[in-house]
């Protein structure tokens, strides 16, 4: 599986250079940045030269932001089934878990997969905290 990411400047590539501390070389991971006075088509091209040689059904792209114009560029190559899917709402833990699971899945899978954990990726300290106070009421 080949996967791409893309968003709003250089979190793409942050994004995988925060990926590679955690599981080292990450080659599969392809970043794509969406730069000032880029438009729409110019990211589209972009991504298109990105994903010339790989095969459209083993290639998901994560965007960084639902309706944003890197999801646009890629929900085009996908509805064109140039990709096989987009998921947006790009987040290291997201990305983790794709480099992860990404050969053990094929993108279908690994979508559902995501879809299915991703309330489990945001944890907010205070609810955290009171849950553990009324765990520990219980007691």
């Amino acid at each position: 599986m080949k996967i791409v990411l893309i968003g709003h400047g250089h979190t793409a590539e942050a994004m995988k250079g925060a990926v590679e501390m955690i599981f080292g070389k990450v080659p599969d991971f392809y970043p794509v940045a969406f730069l000032p006075k880029e438009g729409l088509q110019d990211l589209t091209k972009k991504l298109e030269g990105v994903i010339t040689n790989f095969d459209s059904q083993d290639t998901l792209i994560i965007a960084d932001l639902f309706s944003g114009t890197p999801y646009n560029a890629a929900a085009t190559l996908a509805l064109e089934g140039k990709v096989a899917d987009v998921v947006a709402g790009m987040s290291l833990p997201i990305c983790l878990e794709s480099a992860a699971q990404m050969n053990t899945m094929s993108v279908e899978k690994l979508v559902q997969y995501l879809s299915d954990n991703s309330a489990s990726y945001t944890k907010v300290l205070s609810v955290v905290n009171q849950e553990q106070a009324e765990e520990e009421d219980e007691f």
